[in-house]
């Protein structure tokens, strides 16, 4: 988007041809962006999942222990 404002800025907003190549550069790094950031929120979003239910089984388990070595 910057090169675009910058060619709008040399040459007006007369020729759409002139501002196409600056927004297919943004959409396309925008596009790239969400390729990266949905998938890896997808993941962290698994992970912390799993690692919530390690925490749950551990902190039952010491529960467990705990109250047989209170008797």
């Amino acid at each position: 988007m910057i090169i675009t404002f910058q060619q709008i800025t040399l040459f007006g907003t007369g020729d759409p041809k002139i501002m196409a190549g600056g927004i297919s550069q943004a959409l396309v790094t925008t596009v790239l962006g969400l390729v990266v950031a949905i998938p890896t929120t997808l993941a962290d979003s698994f992970l912390q999942s799993s690692a919530r239910s390690v925490v749950d089984v551990l902190e039952e388990q010491a529960t467990g222990i705990v109250a047989e070595k209170a008797k």
